[in-house]
């Protein structure tokens, strides 16, 4: 009886300090439009790029860009997020790296977000990140999820410390969906300050778009 109520505790124990899942799935409105015409346009703006970078030299960034169909009225607007992180596995090693690569030690993936999406995570930092930048807690924690199609986005307070962890569903390096179902992680606790600049240039992003 004393080793069940051991067992008990340590599964209470494991579970109050376990992290959600992670899962995502889904394909966003841009890729499958992509996929689905073969001949588009892609329009990326690089003038002005929200970023995080995690101490390790990994980085993640948002920018906003304009998928186009010729001789038709589909015209996209959304952001992309590409994510620059240190391999975890031979596999993720040998796959060939996205083009603008800064280290050639780290692999490159990119995800997109649709418009509707960009709005839904604007009210997401708005509501559930700005007022709680300063929060801490005794013996508790507190994360605030947002997900969309293509990616997870956490900030997750526990007790003193705050952290950004980003997943990304991994469509392969070519973009092609032959990820193996993985996920890529991108994680900081240096830069929670930027946040609000994260928003801004979110809003802007979005403001722009049709």
């Amino acid at each position: 009886m004393k080793k069940i109520l051991i067992l008990f505790i340590v599964f209470v124990s494991l579970s109050a300090s376990a992290q959600v899942q992670r899962a995502i799935a889904g394909t966003s409105f841009i890729r499958e439009n992509i996929i689905a015409n073969s001949e588009f346009h892609f329009f990326r703006d690089w003038s002005v790029i929200a970023s995080f970078k995690s101490g390790i030299g990994e980085s993640v960034e948002f920018f906003p860009i304009i998928f186009s169909v010729p001789n038709t009225k589909t015209e996209i607007h959304g952001l992309q997020l590409d994510a620059e992180v240190k391999p975890r596995d031979n596999q993720m090693k040998n796959s060939v790296s996205g083009f603008r690569l800064k280290n050639k030690d780290f692999v490159k993936r990119s995800v997109f977000i649709d418009k509707t999406e960009v709005g839904k995570m604007i009210a997401y930092i708005e509501r559930d990140i700005i007022p709680h930048l300063k929060d801490t807690y005794k013996n508790k924690s507190k994360e605030y999820v947002f997900k969309s199609k293509e990616m997870f986005f956490s900030f997750l307070i526990d007790e003193k410390d705050a952290r950004i962890t980003i997943h990304i569903s991994d469509f392969g390096p070519l973009g092609d969906g032959n990820g193996g179902g993985d996920q890529i992680e991108f994680w900081t606790e240096s830069k929670i300050e930027d946040i609000p600049k994260l928003l801004t240039t979110i809003k802007a992003f979005y403001s722009s778009m049709k």
